[in-house]
């Protein structure tokens, strides 16, 4: 009977070994959706701040994928601030969506194994006049086949509609260094573009430019303010010839001797295209 007890015991104790170690592990590689986690401050030193988040147990199974979140909404934040050495991160709110209805914009070809990361950063920075302030930074990325992907103008999006009293979809594109232009038509057929110019005077010109160079000139007739917005007047029968068969390159504008050029992304090159579809 005690050889058979100790035949037993050892026949088992592989096995409880395996078991612990695999019970140990499965804990260790557990994504919860609120707890602690570390991150990287402005000097490069190890921070622990709290989480919360919607849809990481069900949508990131390893510690390793959810660090490379943690870390990209981290290095998002901190290269958006004026003073980034300055970066104290204090807490992350995430929401991680799988995406299983994403086509690309040149091929329409589905996009598979995707999710979809929305970071809000609360943290403490200098700001442009070097006070130490909160803030807060909302970002989002993608991530495909469990790595950083940069899908964001790959993507095709929705195709633009009337939506009551507007147009779906603004043209808001981001240039280098906090700059963008933003075109929003609206359904009266007026224009209306808001830039980081700042102060923009009546006469402002804004040019479309198309990816074979040829442009369109328009000429704002408002006011001078310090709001960003000129006001254009709708487009002439050659320039919707145009803008109705060609994609767009950039966006520029310029007032008082200052200007702004951003570069459209590729999938939001169609959109004056769209545009004038719509209105047919």
């Amino acid at each position: 009977m005690k050889k058979s007890k100790k035949f037993l015991i050892l026949l088992l104790s592989p096995l409880l070994f395996f078991y612990a170690c695999n019970n140990t592990q499965s804990n260790i590689e557990k994504v919860t959706n609120s707890g602690k986690t570390t991150t990287i401050n402005g000097k490069g030193e190890k921070d622990t701040i709290s989480y919360k988040c919607i849809g990481c147990e069900e949508n990131i199974k390893t510690l390793e994928l959810f660090d490379k979140v943690i870390s990209e909404a981290n290095s998002l934040t901190k290269n958006s601030l004026n003073y980034p050495l300055s970066f104290l991160p204090k807490s992350i709110d995430l929401t991680v969506i799988k995406e299983d209805s994403l086509y690309y914009f040149e091929n329409n070809k589905k996009i598979d194994n995707v999710i979809l990361v929305i970071a809000k950063y609360s943290y403490i920075a200098k700001n442009s006049y070097g006070n130490e302030l909160e803030g807060e930074a909302l970002n989002s990325f993608y991530i495909k086949d469990k790595k950083v992907s940069d899908l964001a103008d790959k993507i095709k999006l929705k195709n633009l509609s009337f939506d009551d009293k507007y147009i779906s979809r603004v043209l808001d594109v981001y240039g280098d260094n906090s700059e963008f232009i933003e075109f929003t038509p609206t359904i009266e057929k007026s224009i209306i573009v808001k830039s980081s110019l700042g102060c923009v005077d009546e006469g402002s010109s804004f040019l479309i430019i198309f990816e074979n160079d040829e442009e369109i000139n328009l000429t704002s007739w408002n006011d001078f303010n310090c709001e960003g917005y000129s006001y254009f007047r709708w487009f002439n029968q050659a320039q919707l010839d145009k803008l109705k068969t060609m994609r767009i390159k950039y966006l520029y504008i310029n007032s008082r001797g200052e200007s702004v050029m951003v570069n459209v992304p590729k999938n939001q090159s169609d959109y004056f295209q769209q545009l004038i579809e719509l209105f047919k």
